[in-house]
């Protein structure tokens, strides 16, 4: 397989890699990580997880482009302008490099990382605010947040916190680097849809 193989590969398939790769991470974290260094495997544990919350959104039972062109945009098209291309390229780039890249950072000074449970925080809950703008029940992610993300999430912040990792759960910018982050979404999708109503006007 060719490089351009591979590419076309990935792009076809990282959510259902993700969901592979997610349960090899969780192990490892486990096995290796846990008993040597908590705040580490705290921080570590929420690319795994964010995995999962992807499986959600775009393998089972999918769709959350759709949803979000359609309910959140009110568009009629349900694959522009949060398309295949943008799915991709956001997702491997947040959460398949950015993510694990300050995760390792953490290995040499925990304050690389500590936003990352925020992130994980802040994503979980913006599905549930999505729900409430499209008054829908469901929104794909939504599980996956409820069960996992913001529970695990507000447990990692309060160890960090409990343990003056963190000296104020609010009060930090990590909380701020951590929405931050979030907010780049919506902003990047507000510009896609202008552009996307400017080039297919009603």
């Amino acid at each position: 397989m060719d490089i351009k193989e591979y590419y076309s590969w990935l792009k076809r398939d990282w959510a259902k890699t993700g969901l592979i790769v997610s349960i090899f991470l969780f192990a490892f974290l486990v096995v290796f990580v846990k008993k040597s260094d908590f705040v580490i495997f705290l921080i570590l544990l929420q690319t795994p997880l964010y995995m999962i919350h992807e499986t959600e959104e775009y393998i089972f039972p999918g769709g959350f482009g759709k949803f979000f062109n359609v309910n959140i945009f009110k568009l009629d098209t349900e694959d522009k302008p949060i398309d295949q291309n943008f799915i991709f390229y956001v997702n491997i780039v947040l959460i398949w490099i950015l993510l694990p890249a300050f995760g390792l950072l953490a290995t040499i000074n925990y304050q690389y990382g500590l936003w990352i449970p925020y992130f994980s925080l802040f994503a979980g809950v913006a599905h549930i605010a999505l729900g409430i703008k499209a008054g829908k029940l469901y929104n794909p992610g939504l599980i996956v947040s409820l069960g996992l993300n913001i529970p695990v999430s507000i447990w990692s912040i309060s160890y960090l916190t409990n343990n003056q990792i963190i000296h104020n759960a609010i009060l930090n910018p990590h909380l701020a680097i951590g929405l931050g982050v979030n907010l780049v979404l919506p902003i990047v999708g507000t510009i896609m849809y202008k552009k996307h109503i400017k080039n297919n006007p009603v």
